[in-house]
């Protein structure tokens, strides 16, 4: 680390203070992010980094934050006196038997805690771990104790603040001292816990002393064993080696057995499973659960095949790609075999392993099964049109090589992987180049990259992550355009093993043949965080509402009683629905211990006198007085009116329930943009959207990272960020040397080895002096690289393997001995070991270096932890809320509402319950669309999948309920206010048979142009054949595309509706891209983003313009002169959305009468069930009758006559005039 020596310059000054430099020479500017900012703004000769670690102008910094004012400044000096007055306290040894000092140290310790001073506690942590303090030596001095001379009573009076202390929520959720609280448990652990299990077994013996003596108070001895319960609960969490402590089973049996006695002593104190016991605010779970058990499965089958699903990696290795052996995959039916015994463990076993099987597992038979196919045969490579197996919308780039390995400040090392450019790229201008890579979605940031690479009949392969894509065309800048026939891409390693770490270094060193296999639908941000918090919720066997979430069989048939959430049980607690109520100065309370959805009175009472239909009003019951609620909401019902109704009466009560933030979760952007700016809509103001993929200019002032702008850090946490960019400056620098070191090893001179020489082999090193035994200098060529030089290769058949050892001690003899073919082999096998003790160094510093990012992170968080718990309301996706779950499982959040509950696979659903919520509401229909998943084979549909049901949400699987298990309760919605009756009746008489329609319904308007309001055109134009052309993934029919487009040109004509009030739905890609390219020309397309990933996984994106369809350009719509805007959209992602007048374009028809996926239920019922005025269905019925629900609707639409070979049209002038469209030429008559 460099650093400025002047001792003219002032002692104040930036240029003294910014003593951390890179190795460019720009040092990180520390006054940047203080609150009066830098004073010499863009003329700073240092980096300005954000509080992202992000490189920023000067001029971008966000404005300053106000000072403090004079109470807030005296309140601080007030509370840093008496901060330092405990502190002496740490400054001394402690002394024997000293109980005046131990009362003073711990109780003055939760009463700093218990204050506001947000410096002070985190003080507090970093205090008791500082080595040249004494906190540790106190606190060894506490946990040596056994029975105290004045009884149990004194003892469990010293014991009891020392760990209110160090359970506190402000150390445990404090992220900024997460290490300093981590190294305090590591210490009261000890080696294997031999510190902390003997002081809780003395604990948990002197409080069952004390149980039986009337004058010491049941609410003490509880709040005692809480916290001890709390402190064992962290230390097998931080230190998991304490698990094999011989004793732990004992303590175990132990704490058992007191909550045992203590539930028989005062009834008073409420203690069961789902009724958790709080201190200072934290809930704790049952003590059983704290202790992981056995885990007993399958293993073996390759490398990554293991017991324990916490011990698995995420990403497949090469060995588990290779490996031919079937991969264990359990069962989701829980009454078959399963090796493991706990319901809870096997539970979030199968989910993991099949989500995890659902992401790679075509992946790694394709991969697997081509890079076998290489080693057998490696003359594969040189095929140009080369494909691997059937991996949707993977992409190759060819001659792959590591060109580069460097660190980057903020996202750690990255490699430059160097290609061939596309073909269409090659030789173009630079102009081009850019355009190109600039609206292409290939090689995005964050998608994950296999990079296989060939030595031989050897294959290997690593996954990156990209990280970043330059498209600058200027010389040298090494980005996708700048050189007309390579392309370069930064990325990151998606792994943490050492063994990529050294392979990737290999590769950097000695290329060989590579290929870079883009797969842009395995995005590791979005799958990643999931299955990690699987895994920690596996170690740590937690599951919130097991008893919901794994009914146990039940022979009796009544439903089951699910009580009102923990919060809602204190005794007197009401909702209060006043801000449902028509009249304002009126008032209705519900008493959740009393109340009943089968009470006709309560929910007379709430119809009456609030804007609810009677469905609303069961549903809201429900919802407030079951801990674990399920809400089913048909078509049009409603579901996110009363979303928002159930918001305002939980916000109404979160002050006095000290509910938290209320946590809404979806699985889309969209559906949780539309929540919260419903929300906002009705006047809530603190709410907090996590997550950077929103597109809703109503809450972009409401985003956790620009809110989190305006947060003030403690004195702490700044000095946190000052010492860690320090001491990242000078693992920057470390850094850049060994990857510089990292490029002699291409070059194996002795300019490059003789220090490596010197020593690890100085007799060898010695004989290649330039100084001769006479004392003559050499001139000319080192005498190395002469002597090096003359070892030429011999062929393979003539050389004779000699042991690495022998050669080197000849060589220490008479190094010149060494035969010249031979001398090759020395010298590679010197490069490998300086290689290799390169990337030890190198693998070492950038652990150390992520570990102080980490620290960063933590500080950051921190910050975000303490805006999130101002909020209302946070919203959060369920990828999102995985991603970000260390920071909220710390905001203790105690109700949960979950939107599209029915499209969320359970392992994301597990993965949002949150430690500390005590309610949860789900939303949504599991008679729509069921999540989606990639593997076919383990769906609902396939023949295959029927014992892994993967795409069940767990929604339906409790609604519907398992075999021999009582279903949850669910309150279904069942008044529709958006489809006329002609259009519901087809869903009503199959699906819903209570739903009813609203009023309003039965008298919207007809569709001007057409006689029918509903009506099947009924036809027998075959689909168009796609078997030939491998290209095409999806099916298509060429006569609906014109048919489909006639009929919107003809009501768009009729002058009643735009045309964004029309929607054209396909339930196939191919066919959305045929229509898509057919309406473009007239209108201005609207495509979501999911179905324009759809279309480009497919291959499908811009086919009809003859570009090459695996490297497609993104081109930007036109606007058009006949119309502004069309919605066209796939069935799957039109859920939730409405127009009034629907098109449907079912493209099947074929002679197999084969209906493909549209004989889903499901699928048919979304795409039934969005139309408003008018609904109108293209297809082939005899193709369709073959699914079950279709000949159901053929069925009905007969009954109307709404099913036939021709539209009849109408013209509003002469209404007597019979009309009929059966060709799309017919309506240009």
């Amino acid at each position: 680390m460099s650093q400025r020596a002047d001792w003219r310059q002032p002692a104040n000054t930036p240029e003294r203070q910014n003593e951390s430099r890179t190795p460019g020479g720009g040092g990180v500017c520390h006054y940047f992010n203080q609150p009066r900012g830098c004073p010499r703004g863009v003329t700073c000769p240092f980096l300005h980094v954000n509080a992202d670690g992000e490189v920023v102008n000067a001029a971008e910094r966000p404005p300053p934050r106000p000072e403090p004012t004079a109470e807030e400044e005296a309140a601080r000096q007030e509370a840093r006196r008496k901060y330092n007055a405990w502190k002496r306290h740490i400054k001394n040894e402690p002394r024997a038997n000293d109980i005046k000092t131990i009362e003073m140290l711990w109780q003055g310790a939760l009463k700093i805690l218990n204050a506001e001073d947000r410096d002070s506690k985190q003080s507090l942590a970093r205090d008791l771990d500082d080595q040249n303090l004494h906190g540790r030596k106190h606190m060894q001095s506490l946990l040596g104790m056994v029975t105290h001379d004045d009884g149990a009573s004194t003892f469990v009076k010293l014991v009891r603040p020392f760990l209110l202390t160090i359970t506190h929520p402000d150390l445990l959720d404090c992220l900024a001292v997460d290490t300093a609280v981590g190294a305090v448990y590591n210490f009261i652990t000890g080696n294997n816990g031999t510190r902390a299990i003997p002081f809780l077994q003395a604990l948990v013996r002197n409080l069952s002393t004390l149980k039986d003596e009337s004058d010491t108070a049941a609410t003490t001895l509880l709040e005692t064993f809480t916290a001890a319960v709390i402190s064992l609960r962290e230390i097998l969490r931080r230190e998991q080696r304490a698990i094999f402590n011989e004793d732990l089973p004992q303590l175990v049996e132990d704490f058992e057995e007191f909550a045992e006695a203590f539930k028989a002593i005062d009834d008073s104190v409420t203690y069961r499973t789902s009724s958790e016991p709080k201190v200072n605010g934290v809930s704790t779970s049952a003590v059983v659960s704290s202790y992981p058990r056995a885990i007993e499965l399958p293993g073996g089958r390759h490398d990554n095949d293991k017991l324990d699903i916490a011990e698995i990696q995420i990403l497949p290795t090469a060995d588990e790609i290779k490996s031919d052996i079937k991969e264990y995959l359990p069962s989701t039916n829980r009454d078959q075999p399963h090796p493991l015994s706990d319901p809870v463990q096997r539970h979030i076993d199968t989910h993991f392993r099949l989500y995890r099987h659902d992401i790679f597992g075509a992946l790694k038979d394709d991969i697997g099964g081509f890079m076998l196919a290489v080693e057998k045969n490696p003359a594969l490579l040189d095929n140009p049109r080369l494909s691997i197996g059937d991996i949707r919308s993977s992409y190759i780039f060819h001659n792959a090589n590591i060109t580069d390995i460097k660190l980057h400040r903020r996202r750690g090392l990255e490699a430059s992987i160097t290609f061939t450019q596309p073909p269409p790229l090659r030789n173009s201008t630079g102009a081009d180049r850019r355009k190109w890579w600039e609206e292409t979605r290939r090689l995005s940031i964050g998608i994950l990259l296999c990079y296989v690479s060939f030595d031989g009949n050897n294959t290997s392969l690593l996954f990156f992550v990209v990280s970043e894509r330059g498209t600058s065309t200027g010389e040298n800048k090494g980005g996708l355009a700048s050189h007309p026939e390579l392309a370069t891409i930064t990325a990151t390693l998606a792994t943490r093993r050492q063994t990529d770490f050294e392979s990737m270094t290999q590769l950097r060193c000695e290329p060989t043949k590579g290929l870079l296999i883009e797969l842009p639908s395995v995005i590791p941000g979005t799958f990643i965080p999931i299955l990690e918090n699987l895994q920690n919720m596996q170690q740590q066997s937690r599951l919130p509402f097991r008893h919901w979430i794994l009914p146990e069989e039940a022979n009796d048939a009544e439903p089951l009683a699910i009580p009102p959430p923990v919060y809602a049980q204190e005794k007197g607690f009401e909702f209060s629905l006043k801000p449902l109520l028509n009249n304002p100065d009126d008032d209705f309370w519900i008493d959740p211990s009393l109340a009943d959805i089968y009470d006709e009175f309560i929910i007379d009472e709430i119809a009456g006198r609030t804007e609810l239909d009677r469905g609303q009003c069961v549903a809201l019951v429900a919802a407030l007085t079951r801990e674990f609620a399920f809400i089913q909401g048909p078509p049009g019902t409603g579901k996110s009116y009363l979303g928002v109704a159930l918001m305002k009466v939980l916000l109404a009560c979160a002050e006095c329930a000290d509910l938290g933030p209320i946590l809404v979760v979806c699985f889309t952007n969209h559906a949780l943009d539309q929540f919260l700016e419903h929300l906002d809509a009705i006047g809530v103001e603190k709410i907090i959207r996590v997550g950077g993929k929103s597109k809703s200019d109503v809450l972009k002032g409401k985003n956790l990272k620009i809110v989190s702008r305006d947060e003030r850090r403690t004195k702490s946490e700044g000095y946190g960020l000052w010492t860690n960019n320090k001491k990242l400056d000078e693992g920057v620098e470390a850094i850049q040397e060994h990857c510089d070191a990292l490029r002699t090893c291409m070059d194996p001179s002795w300019a490059n080895l003789s220090d490596y020489l010197a020593e690890n082999y100085p007799l060898i090193h010695a004989q290649f002096s330039r100084v001769d035994d006479e004392g003559f200098q050499l001139v000319g060529r080192h005498p190395f690289d002469n002597w090096r030089s003359a070892g030429a290769r011999l062929p393979t058949s003539e050389f004779v393997e000699l042991d690495i050892e022998v050669l080197l001690v000849q060589a220490e003899e008479e190094v010149h001995g060494v035969p010249p073919p031979y001398r090759t082999r020395l010298v590679d096998w010197w490069i490998s070991n300086l290689r290799q003790n390169i990337t030890d160094d190198l693998f070492e510093a950038v652990k150390e270096s992520e570990e102080t990012r980490q620290e960063m992170a933590n500080i950051h968080e921190e910050v975000d932890r303490r805006v999130l718990s101002t909020a209302q309301v946070i919203g959060v996706t369920t990828t999102g809320l995985a991603g970000r779950i260390s920071t909220l499982r710390h905001v203790n959040c105690k109700v949960l509402i979950c939107e599209e509950a029915g499209e969320i696979m359970e392992p994301h659903m597990l993965s949002a319950l949150i430690p500390s919520v005590e309610h949860v509401i789900s939303i949504g229909d599991h008679q729509q669309l069921r999540p989606k998943i990639i593997n076919y084979n383990l769906s609902l549909e396939s023949s295959s999948g029927a014992p892994f049901q993967l795409d069940r949400s767990q929604f339906e699987r409790l609604s519907v309920g398992e075999s021999g298990r009582k279903p949850v309760p669910v309150a279904q919605l069942n008044v529709q206010r958006r489809m006329r009756p002609d259009v519901s009746r087809l869903i009503r008489e199959i699906i819903y048979p209570k739903l009813v329609d609203h009023e309003t319904t039965k008298s919207l308007p007809n569709v001007v142009g057409l006689r029918d309001n509903v009506f099947w055109l009924d036809h027998t134009n075959g689909e168009d054949d796609n078997r030939d052309d491998s290209m095409v993934k999806s099916h298509s029919n060429e006569w609906e595309v014109d048919m489909t487009h006639a009929l919107l040109k003809h009501i768009i004509r009729q002058g009643v509706y735009k045309s964004d009030e029309i929607a054209v739905l396909t339930p196939y890609t191919g066919q959305l891209q045929k229509l898509r390219s057919k309406f473009r020309r007239e209108f201005e397309v609207v495509l979501s983003d999911l179905d324009q990933d759809s279309l480009e996984k497919d291959g499908l994106l811009d086919l009809d313009t003859g570009v090459d369809t695996s490297l497609v350009i993104k081109k930007p719509l036109e606007k058009k002169q006949m119309i502004q805007l069309l919605r066209l959209a796939t069935v799957d992602n039109f859920q939730g959305e409405e127009a009034k007048v629907i098109i449907v374009s079912l493209v099947r028809s074929n002679k197999r009468r084969d209906p493909g996926f549209l004989k889903t239920t499901n699928r048919i019922n979304v795409l039934l069930s969005r139309a408003q005025h008018g609904l109108y269905l293209i297809g082939n019925s005899d193709t369709m009758i073959n699914a079950t629900m279709w000949k159901s609707v053929v069925g009905l639409l007969e009954d109307k006559y709404a099913i036939g070979p021709a539209l009849s049209l109408c013209c509003p002038r002469h209404m007597d005039t019979e009309l009929e469209a059966s060709t799309p030429d017919d309506f240009a008559r």
